[in-house]
């Protein structure tokens, strides 16, 4: 009769590392100003941000490394190779890493060199290549291969596997050096129907073998607020509810994240059975934290813990300083996602149009997005930004955030005030508030009192930091 391993197995979550190797920056100057202030990455610094991860995790002694996604800053050949020899540092001391691709990470057209003023493009990386540089991060013989995605089924003993999901949509990127009409990396997530299919075969063969499954993936898979599948699309993956409810049937009830940058853990049900999302903070900007879970595959329970890179040692105050970039981008995030997903925007706000053809004749909204942009920044500025950190920071419902959801809908009457106009002014702007704030107030409750599935049998509130959750 065949020993079973250890039914213990500590596991390390790092996510979002967004690597800028340093020969990506000839000389510094307005192009990287430029694409920083569309941002709140610490791309400067993120090398030795990776290299202090790794580090607190080789003290730590984990048996294995979980990075969802987004290893590179736009897919740089030269920063996965950066990454990869890094990430060798702990495989080379014993520890088993995973690794999947993030919306950066491959066929990427803003991988860019910067000197000065100018840029000038990086190679990049194609789907085979990101295979053969984690070749042994997830993409040996010892894994399991999807045919038609960068997917694959690892067991890590004989009672443990992990589903490492790619979800990506690289495949769609454009570049114009390649004869398209612009430069465009795809940031949504989707899953063909084959790759369900081998996800959930995979699933359930791992368990018939006895094994607990968990899973990772860049996109999300569960809503961590009221709409999020509708409000921030791009962040999650198509169809998710129904591969959610394949996967638990299939018998994986935990997945790890990344993506929005936030730490938060939400949870939804089907059939009396829950996934449990755990989304894990960017390592490269504010609140630069890291996961440990502690599997008891025995139990069947798993005990989580957050850590946070307070100091590098170039930089001692290095959360100081991160926590203050990313108050200060909070108007060029909000541009530059204005910008981004302006196209998206302009649809939401046409079928708005649509369906309420009588009471927006008398709303006059922004029809660019640096004016909406401005609108928005105007008179809710403030608030938002107190906002952000508090759900990037995770835990928001043990804040005291009483007073934030009344600002923010303050705010939202303000703009409300200045886009309404003509003689039936009066009663367009209470038809208006009766529409717009009560889905604002849902949408914000749910954010700023951490609570996913919010009015419903299945609503949720978990300790984003620290939790025990059923494997």
């Amino acid at each position: 009769m065949s020993q079973k391993s250890n039914p213990v197995v500590k596991i390390a979550i790092i996510s979002d590392l967004h690597v800028m190797a340093p020969s990506l920056l000839v000389h510094d100057g307005a192009a990287l100003e430029e694409y920083l202030n569309r941002d709140r990455k610490m791309l400067r610094e993120s090398p030795e941000i990776l290299s202090t991860l790794v580090d607190e995790i080789l003290a730590l002694k984990p048996d294995l490394v979980l990075v969802t996604g987004d290893l590179t800053k736009d897919g740089e050949r030269v920063s996965h190779q950066l990454v990869a020899s890094c990430l060798q540092r702990l495989v080379d001391s014993g520890i088993q890493v995973l690794v999947v691709p993030g919306n950066h990470d491959i066929n990427n057209p803003d991988a860019k060199v910067y000197d000065g003023d100018d840029t000038m493009p990086a190679e990049t990386i194609s789907r085979a290549e990101f295979a053969d540089l984690y070749r042994n991060m997830g993409y040996d013989e010892r894994s399991r291969r999807d045919p038609d995605s960068l997917s694959y089924c690892r067991d890590i003993n004989d009672r443990l596997a992990v589903l490492g999901i790619d979800a990506c949509m690289d495949r769609l990127n454009t570049f114009v050096s390649r004869g398209d009409a612009v430069d465009h990396c795809k940031t949504s997530g989707m899953l063909d129907t084959a790759t369900q299919q081998w996800l959930v075969d995979q699933a359930s063969i791992a368990r018939a073998s006895g094994r607990r499954v968990i899973a990772m993936m860049h996109h999300h898979l569960v809503p961590h607020f009221h709409m999020e599948d509708t409000l921030a699309a791009p962040y999650m993956v198509d169809e998710s509810s129904q591969l959610c409810r394949r996967l638990v049937d299939a018998g994986v009830h935990v997945i790890f994240t990344g993506h929005l940058h936030i730490s938060d853990i939400c949870q939804t049900c089907h059939h009396q059975q829950a996934m449990v999302e755990i989304a894990t903070a960017a390592a490269v900007g504010y609140p630069c934290q890291w996961r440990v879970a502690t599997c008891n595959t025995a139990s069947g329970k798993m005990q989580l813990h957050t850590r946070t890179l307070f100091s590098l040692p170039s930089q001692h105050d290095f959360g100081e300083r991160a926590r203050e970039v990313f108050t200060h981008s909070i108007p060029t995030i909000t541009r530059g996602l204005l910008n981004r997903y302006w196209s998206e925007v302009s649809k939401a706000i046409d079928n708005y149009r649509h369906q309420h053809s009588f009471m927006m004749r008398y709303v006059d909204l922004p029809d660019t997005p640096e004016a909406l942009a401005d609108l928005l920044l105007k008179y809710l500025q403030a608030p938002v930004t107190r906002a952000y950190l508090s759900f990037a920071e995770g835990n928001e419902g043990g804040n005291d955030n009483r007073g934030l959801v009344d600002s923010l809908i303050e705010g939202v009457d303000q703009v409300v005030d200045e886009t309404v106009r003509g003689i039936l002014k009066p009663v367009a702007k209470v038809a208006l508030r009766l529409r717009v704030y009560n889905i604002a107030r849902l949408v914000l409750r749910s954010i700023l009192e951490d609570r996913n599935d919010i009015g419903t049998k299945h609503e949720a509130v978990i300790n984003d930091h620290t939790a025990i959750i059923n494997l």
